[in-house]
């Protein structure tokens, strides 16, 4: 507490220096201008101090007015070190235009021109710093972001990612992704049992419908390529049904993410059911669903 009165106490010492020679730099009295700003510049302060900034700022707007001060006065050497000082605290300093008479601008333009490298040095060393600050800004923000989001799962507890995509594929892909085996193999082998009854109700049928009356018995071949295309329309209807109960249920059941150490079942319970119905010259495939 004691510092930080110090510390304003002294910059106010120096706005207070700071506003004196500048008036008697606007009035004309530039060798106790001069003197004013030599002693503010002279006066050291602590660069960790909290006003340090306020008090660099203080610096940064007395040095052009010291140096016009020194070419008012024909001490041109020592304003153009002013301004040299003036560019290595400040690299990307430019003089406010219309505020310092033409003489000092053309020297604060001559003392650029002949320090441009080290000037240009200054100036990628500090862009550098300051984009290794950007850089070093983002990792803490995303380190702090990975701790927060450790900190909000349970510890020793792995996590299961699922994916809606992988859901949509047939023979119990989908269950299997969720943990609910049972209904997996369930999927997996009948619709496997339907895509082989509908390939050989298919062949079957071609079978019949190839039959050559001269040879065959023409009634024969009829019936039976009738009861082999009706099978096949089940068999196929029948698969279609499971296949899309199946992405249905998978997609209904999935949780995106859970615990590692949560079973399937007590996260979420369901239960689909084929129906098949044939009589009176029709048949009707459905899938029954549950929860």
């Amino acid at each position: 507490m004691l510092l930080s009165s110090v510390s304003s106490l002294a910059n106010a010492d120096a706005r207070s220096d700071f506003e004196m020679g500048r008036n008697l730099f606007s009035d004309g009295q530039y060798e106790r201008a001069s003197e004013v700003f030599a002693k503010l510049m002279a006066e050291p302060f602590d660069s960790a101090a909290p006003d340090a900034k306020k008090r660099h700022e203080v610096s940064l707007a007395a040095r052009p007015l010291w140096a016009a001060t020194l070419v008012a006065l024909g001490r041109v050497s020592e304003a153009e070190d002013v301004l040299l000082a003036q560019l290595r605290d400040d690299p990307f300093y430019e003089p406010p235009a219309g505020q310092l008479p033409e003489p000092v601008m053309q020297r604060f333009i001559a003392v650029a021109s002949q320090h441009a490298a080290e000037l240009d040095a200054l100036r990628k060393k500090i862009l550098g710093e300051r984009q290794e600050l950007v850089a070093r800004d983002q990792r803490d923000r995303e380190q702090q972001r990975i701790a927060e989001v450790a900190r909000s799962r349970p510890a020793g507890v792995a996590h299961t990612r699922r994916s809606r995509y992988t859901a949509l594929a047939p023979f119990g892909v989908g269950q299997f992704q969720n943990g609910a085996n049972g209904l997996g193999v369930f999927f997996a082998t009948s619709e496997a049992v339907g895509v082989a009854a509908s390939l050989a109700t298919l062949l079957s049928a071609q079978h019949f419908g190839a039959a050559d009356c001269r040879i065959d018995d023409c009634v024969a071949a009829r019936r039976g390529f009738e009861t082999s295309r009706t099978a096949n329309w089940l068999s196929v209807g029948l698969t279609t049904a499971l296949v899309i109960a199946g992405v249905i249920e998978a997609q209904v059941t999935l949780v995106s993410e859970e615990p590692a150490t949560l079973g399937r079942a007590a996260a979420f319970k369901s239960r689909v059911e084929p129906l098949l119905n044939v009589g009176g010259g029709s048949a009707t495939v459905g899938v029954s669903i549950g929860f």
